[in-house]
């Protein structure tokens, strides 16, 4: 630790990888927005189970390696889930509490900043020859 009061520490930002993990969260949760049903008990039950198992992390990145071995999660999603449903809910209910415990990280300010998007790629059009 620096003892020099002007000093600047750096800041952790989020790997592309990361990036890319917390905006499928982000998808999932649109996703789960439009087409789950307000009325849907299982599924919001099912997802806050999962929010509150996440509450153990209190680290966001941890959320990223949890999130590779979410297996017990997703299978505890599938168990309430009724007989017929649409697939990818499970995994739609399985980000989304994701990215509701990193939301709730972000409200106390510890998660990494995140990355700037790609600049758009410049197609130049090829000259034709006459």
């Amino acid at each position: 630790m620096s003892t020099h009061p002007n000093s600047t520490h750096s800041v952790r930002r989020l790997t592309r990888v990361e990036q890319l993990t917390l905006n499928t969260w982000r998808w999932a949760t649109v996703t789960l927005r439009h087409t789950l049903d307000p009325s849907g008990i299982l599924e919001f039950a099912a997802m806050h189970a999962v929010l509150a198992s996440l509450r153990d992390l209190d680290d966001p990145v941890a959320l990223f390696a949890r999130h590779l071995h979410a297996q017990p999660e997703l299978e505890l999603i599938v168990s309430v889930l009724p007989d017929h449903h649409r697939p990818g809910l499970a995994l739609d209910i399985l980000n989304t509490a994701f990215l509701l415990r990193w939301t709730e990280l972000a409200a106390s300010g510890t998660v990494p900043h995140e990355l700037a998007p790609y600049p758009p790629v410049r197609r130049d059009t090829p000259k034709s020859e006459d």
